[in-house]
């Protein structure tokens, strides 16, 4: 990490992401079957295409569609994709997707996704914790936390409104830091008067100190899970 490196936790999830697929190929000498379901601009499924990945891409934007397949990528509707069979694939991927559900929506999405998967392939799992930034986004309706999804999908065996499906297994899990921010103070907001120099000169130094760390050092800012299927 270094000083260009962006004082945003977003950053170390896509270092984490890019190390992660260099991982799963050296596990193999096939090519990887990759779905990003909620590919969204396409941030992923470019890195997943460059790697040499057999990679495709889900989402309800149209535009967003069109722009995957205008780069020679192959990327779906929803509805079109459950309608279709496929091949199995290694990796399901979500990125910043679950948190737009409710969990009905939830619920009835991971099953149908898991039939996609291959009997050892993984589902990943990426989502922002309940911080100060979650409702920056007016289209984020609740956030998800591991243990949340464990009580959906895994093996709790304890009382759960939505009755565990036992469905999925946690394989490993990272958490990403976004550096502290005085958000709470006025003059974070003002840009202008001697308070508001001496803030940005603290944010500064906050994002230093971030970068010092390797991004250890602030607020926890999002997870990543490694899912399998559990065994019958």
């Amino acid at each position: 990490m270094n000083l260009r490196t962006p004082a945003h936790y977003q950053s170390l999830e896509f270092a984490r992401v890019t190390q992660l697929m260099h991982d799963f190929k050296k596990q193999g000498s096939a090519t990887l079957r990759i779905l990003d379901y909620g590919c969204g601009t396409g941030k992923f499924l470019d890195l997943f295409c460059s790697l040499g990945m057999d990679a495709s891409g889900v989402d309800i934007n149209p535009e967003y569609i069109q722009r995957a397949v205008q780069k020679g990528q192959s990327a779906y509707d929803p509805e079109y994709f459950f309608s279709t069979d496929t091949p199995p694939y290694d990796i399901i991927f979500l990125s910043h997707l679950i948190e737009h559900l409710s969990p009905d929506e939830l619920h009835g999405l991971i099953p149908k996704l898991c039939q996609k998967l291959s009997p050892h392939g993984k589902l990943i799992v990426l989502s922002p914790t309940h911080g100060e930034r979650f409702y920056h986004d007016f289209t984020h309706i609740r956030p998800y936390l591991p243990q949340s999804f464990r009580h959906a999908f895994g093996a709790t065996g304890m009382p759960n409104s939505y009755q565990e499906i036992k469905l999925l297994q946690l394989e490993d899990i990272y958490f990403f830091k976004d550096p502290y921010r005085p958000r709470y103070w006025r003059s974070f907001y003002k840009k202008t008067g001697l308070m508001s120099f001496l803030t940005r000169c603290t944010v500064a130094a906050l994002d230093g100190m971030w970068r010092f760390s390797r991004g250890r050092c602030g607020v926890t800012a999002s997870w990543l899970g490694v899912y399998v299927l559990q065994e019958k």
